[in-house]
């Protein structure tokens, strides 16, 4: 039940810093970190497919709503989260991931970074594609995938290494 309420946390307070703070701060006027997608990345591992798929929709419907894009984030986390066993299977073994929380620490730092840096390339290609709706400015398209993956990936690095503090002194 506390791992639970831990977990609802989180959530809760990725969107609120998404909504009310990274949404409003445009690095270049294009560049966007979507660190809310860390909730879903943090999950257990020993979560159900069916819960991990509920929990990304209702990740993704819940910055639908304060974001006014009509499914596209829910689309985005939907498939991640459909994706999130099958790619942690690539990396680590079967036995490894019973019962463990998925960080880096537990699973160890290549094996996370891989894991972490495959799934936000997969949701941001498929956010910003949904987005754009087009490929006439692909030029863009090409530059921002990659460019909001990397600062995605920095923010997700910084609370890594927050959440490993915390481990540390419990």
């Amino acid at each position: 039940m506390m791992r639970f309420i831990n977990h609802l946390i989180c959530f809760v307070g990725l969107i609120a810093i998404q909504v009310f703070v990274l949404d409003n701060v445009h690095f270049m006027g294009v560049f966007l970190p979507l660190i809310y997608i860390y909730a879903l990345l943090r999950l257990p591992a020993d979560m159900s497919p069916n819960m991990t798929m509920i929990l990304g929709f209702l990740l993704g419907l819940s910055m639908d709503v304060f974001s006014n894009t009509p499914g596209m984030h829910a689309f985005a986390t939907t498939l991640i989260a459909v994706m999130r066993y099958p790619v942690l299977r690539l990396f680590v073994s079967k036995e490894e991931l019973s019962n463990k929380n998925v960080s880096e620490k537990s699973l160890g730092m290549g094996a996370f970074w891989k894991y972490t840096i495959l799934l936000v390339f997969v949701h941001h290609t498929t956010l910003f594609i949904l987005e754009s709706f087009s490929f006439v400015n692909w030029l863009l398209l090409l530059a921002k995938i990659p460019l909001c993956s990397l600062l995605t990936m920095l923010f997700i690095f910084a609370l890594e290494r927050i959440n490993s503090r915390e481990d540390a002194k419990s």
